[in-house]
């Protein structure tokens, strides 16, 4: 039988676009807290522990935690748990007033259809909960929306949708973790020791997903946190651009690769805000991807059916011995061709000694490279050959 999946989700911020106001929230921000219906019990028991040890008869709210030490040692005991995290963060900021979704009621439902379609297009099937009483608005209207898109079947199950499932310790957990990621966002709320809250919970985050996608956005973040002089906008820009073009123009395929590209492409988007001069791990890209996914992705399925398709659909990929990420500086491309140099050198001497011994034993009769297939092999094994007699 399929192990569900269930997604606890509630909100941090507020629908205003009153700036001036000091009480308002520059984002508005939603989190899922992702598990699997075998680790539920574990995970509310555990969870549990937790909330009675810091926060005793009271709920695990993040506005009754103000002490970031003891967060920290909060987050610590819950890194290890069995649940993910998948997020969206929107600067309410950076929607420019013309665009008629800086009325709370149509931001309301605008969220819901944003958030409905990446929920819908990223997992197969979904078991949500949401908080059943308060005020929080978007939430209720977000119920209200998914209700009339899902289909249950015969036994009145949805796929995707809300089947009666509740649990109010890990909707706290979702309030708690949507608080922490607020910290390190929302100017209201915000934290110098955000870094070492993310450093606790990096591993369980599957994505962060950051609205509105312009790649000014990310610029503006990074220029605002680092000093780079290698630092080249032109090489920004493109590696940005190229990447958001490829999201909206793939974000509806059903094809089952294109959602591993396109889940992979988020993941190095919210690591080029959190820590752009990093590369991520292959392994650690790999663990993130195959949280959400039942069909787990190896080593070599990822590097030839996911980043070279990226590749040659023109994205900017680098790479080092460190892993992937989007490149911001020549000196990230650079680590991308100096890697490929060590494989691609050594491949085309090989091929280059392969011919000369077959060209040797067969007198120049036979020359493994005269299919017309292998003609730009044999023009660079040429040219190379050239620039070494001269």
């Amino acid at each position: 039988m399929k192990d569900i999946q269930f997604a606890f989700i509630d909100e941090s911020g507020d629908y205003s676009f009153d700036f001036e106001n000091k009480d308002v929230s520059t984002h508005f921000i939603i989190v899922s807290i992702l598990a699997k219906e075998s680790n539920k019990e574990l995970l509310e028991q555990e969870v549990e522990k937790v909330r009675q040890k810091y926060f005793q008869t009271d709920e695990m709210h993040t506005d009754k935690m103000d002490n970031p030490h003891l967060r920290i040692q909060l987050l610590n005991e819950l890194k290890d748990l069995p649940f993910n995290i998948y997020a969206y963060v929107v600067d309410k900021r950076k929607i420019r007033e013309d665009s008629g979704i800086t009325f709370e009621k149509t931001f309301i439902k605008f969220m819901n259809r944003l958030i409905y379609d990446d929920l819908n297009r990223t997992f197969d099937q979904l078991d949500l909960v949401l908080v059943e009483q308060g005020t929080k608005e978007f939430m209720s209207e977000f119920k209200t929306y998914i209700k009339e898109k899902s289909v249950p079947d015969l036994f009145n199950y949805s796929i995707f949708g809300f089947n009666h499932s509740k649990s109010e310790l890990l909707l706290q957990l979702a309030n708690f973790i949507a608080g922490t990621i607020a910290k390190g966002y929302d100017q209201t709320q915000y934290s110098e020791h955000y870094p070492l809250f993310h450093k606790i919970i990096k591993k369980k985050i599957i994505a962060i997903n950051l609205w509105p996608q312009n790649y000014k956005n990310y610029l503006h973040d990074y220029i605002s946190r680092n000093q780079d002089s290698q630092f080249d906008e032109v090489i920004f820009k493109q590696s940005v651009n190229l990447t958001l073009q490829y999201l909206e123009k793939n974000k509806k395929s059903e094809d089952a690769d294109e959602k591993i590209r396109i889940d992979l492409l988020k993941f190095l988007l919210f690591n080029l805000r959190e820590n752009p001069n990093e590369y991520v791990y292959t392994q650690e890209i790999l663990d993130n991807l195959n949280a959400i996914r039942v069909n787990k992705i190896n080593h070599h399925y990822f590097r030839s059916n996911i980043v070279s398709k990226l590749r040659d659909s023109g994205l900017l990929i680098a790479s080092s011995n460190k892993g992937y990420k989007l490149p911001v500086c020549l000196t990230d491309l650079y680590d991308f061709v100096n890697l490929s140099s060590l494989t691609i050198h050594p491949m085309i001497q090989r091929i280059s000694k392969c011919r000369n011994q077959v060209l040797l034993a067969t007198n120049n009769e036979i020359d493994i490279l005269e299919n017309n297939e292998y003609e730009y092999l044999k023009k660079i094994i040429d040219l190379e050959k050239l620039a070494v007699t001269e």
